[in-house]
């Protein structure tokens, strides 16, 4: 059914005012009611005239409410602090000290009377980072053991002072970051031996004076200590006389710069004082070590109570703390006699290494750490299997002892046998015309060279016959046709035997059992 169409309204006046009467007006009712109440409503609220349409859709529409009242302001949002209580407590602990900028290198030493030594540069504030392994305090110097270990005996032809010509130019900037860019192992510290010989013990004064001429050209607090050890090594002989006959005293480091003889208590306290007037921090260390005289104790051999026969020192090094042992690198005791040989290996053996022959009465000196092992027992130490002979000539061709292999000093027969060698670092150079041609020589003088192998190292497998007794040799060639031998081709050299006059040396040595 369709909705009737309705006729065009027409304008409503206005009503009266209501009277003031108690009488109730009647609401109309009806659909044309309700809108002709809304109409007038409109038109009493805006009473400017508009234009009359003839459908009712067209009134314009009320305007939109007021707004709501603001409300009142949100809660503050809690801090972080507030919602973490442990992040409360991080940020409850004082900030770290600011980072102290590099030390300035020491100043040139004033112009002053001949008979006053100059001034020592002040001593660094900065403290470098120490390793996660906690160094004990300074421990006071113990008196002097009944006998001292000088040196690991070596069998081996008497060592020539190499002749290094100093370069007064030699450290300069871009030199220095370059070194300290690489490792210890392949830090070249010729112009630094060169410049500690330049001060024969005869000539020095004092200790103080030693130590600034010493260590006042260089930055480095790896230069400053090895020019110490260097030092050590050109002017400090051992004590023989003291050392066999027993009657070892006590020293001090005036006493030992005055008469240029120590045993390793000595050496050790005088680098121990030169250090500490360079500004560097050393300990010395008292323990056992594995030197002149010693021999592996028999499989089966019940442990031996812990001895004391050694001394070296522990010193912080540009942030880390290393082991050095300025007696075993001056020399070494061949017989009776001394014999003046320079040994850097003590200066540049990681702990790890260091460890294999040093054994300290206070164990927070070995310094080894967990992924090398960490620190060993007294047991561990002194019952390790012995090791093949090992020559002086070893250390001098840069070979770490601790790669070679065999390790133990007896070889089965009636086998193959592998035998391997690396350099102390990987950094050094494995290429023909930078090594000699190193070889093995069996009891039935067979002799085996060594390869480059892929591990970055020289190696050879050789067959043993069963029953073949006598000395196994690793050996270099020296010479070859009355020439140095470096660099010189083992396929050349092999097809050159008993053709080409040839000299070699040994290096290690075992025994065919």
């Amino acid at each position: 059914m369709s909705r009737p169409v309705l006729p065009p309204r027409r304008s409503v006046p206005a009503p009266p005012p209501a009277p003031e009467s108690s009488i109730e007006v009647p609401t109309p009712t009806g659909i044309a009611a309700r809108i002709a109440s809304l109409q007038l409503d409109q038109i009493a609220r805006n009473p400017v005239e508009r234009p009359q349409s003839k459908r009712a859709s067209t009134i314009e529409k009320a305007p939109p409410p007021p707004p709501p009242p603001r409300k009142s302001q949100p809660p503050a949002i809690p801090s972080r602090a507030e919602r973490d209580p442990n992040l409360a407590r991080l940020l409850s602990r004082p900030p770290p000290p600011p980072p102290v900028p590099k030390s300035q290198p020491p100043p040139p030493p004033p112009v002053v009377s001949k008979d006053q030594p100059p001034p020592l540069p002040a001593r660094s504030v900065s403290t470098p980072s120490l390793p996660p392994r906690r160094l004990p305090p300074r421990l006071p110097t113990p008196p002097p053991e009944p006998e001292y270990d000088p040196e690991p005996e070596y069998e081996e032809p008497e060592y020539e002072e190499p002749e290094v010509e100093y370069a007064e130019e030699a450290h300069s900037d871009e030199g220095y970051h370059s070194q300290q860019e690489s490792c210890i192992k392949c830090w070249d510290f010729s112009a630094v031996d060169a410049h500690a010989a330049q001060f024969p013990r005869h000539t020095v004064s004092t200790v103080a004076q030693l130590a600034y001429d010493l260590t006042a050209p260089f930055e480095s607090e790896t230069e400053k200590a090895r020019a110490i050890f260097y030092w050590l090594h050109c002017n400090i002989a051992y004590d023989c006389d003291s050392f066999f006959s027993g009657n070892i005293s006590g020293s001090t480091a005036d006493s030992t710069l005055r008469s240029g003889l120590a045993v390793c208590d000595g050496y050790a306290g005088l680098f121990t004082s030169l250090a500490e007037h360079a500004g560097l921090q050393a300990h010395k260390v008292t323990g056992h070590g594995k030197g002149f005289g010693y021999a592996a104790l028999p499989p089966g051999t019940p442990c031996p109570p812990e001895s004391s026969n050694h001394a070296w020192n522990c010193v912080l090094m540009d942030g880390e703390w290393r082991l050095i042992d300025s007696c075993w690198g001056a020399g070494a005791l061949m017989g009776s006699s001394y014999t003046k040989r320079f040994a850097p290996v003590w200066f540049i053996s990681t702990p790890a290494e260091f460890g294999k022959r040093h054994f300290p009465t206070d164990r927070s000196y070995q310094l080894i750490a967990d992924e090398d092992g960490g620190p060993v027992s007294w047991e561990q130490y002194i019952l390790e299997p012995e090791g093949p002979m090992v020559y002086g000539d070893f250390d001098t061709q840069n070979f770490l002892r601790d790669l070679l292999q065999p390790a133990t000093a007896e070889i089965r027969s009636g086998g193959w046998v592998t035998f391997h060698i690396f350099k102390q670092c990987e950094h050094m150079s494995r290429e023909v015309q930078d090594n000699y041609v190193y070889f093995i020589n069996a009891p039935d003088d067979t002799k085996t060279t060594l390869l480059v192998n892929a591990e970055g190292g020289w190696s050879a497998n050789i067959y043993m016959p069963r029953g073949l007794k006598g000395d196994v040799s690793l050996n270099f060639v020296t010479s070859f046709d009355n020439r140095d031998a470096k660099g010189l081709d083992p396929q050349t050299w092999k097809g050159s035997l008993g053709r080409k006059a040839m000299a070699w040396q040994g290096l290690a040595k075992w025994r065919m059992v």
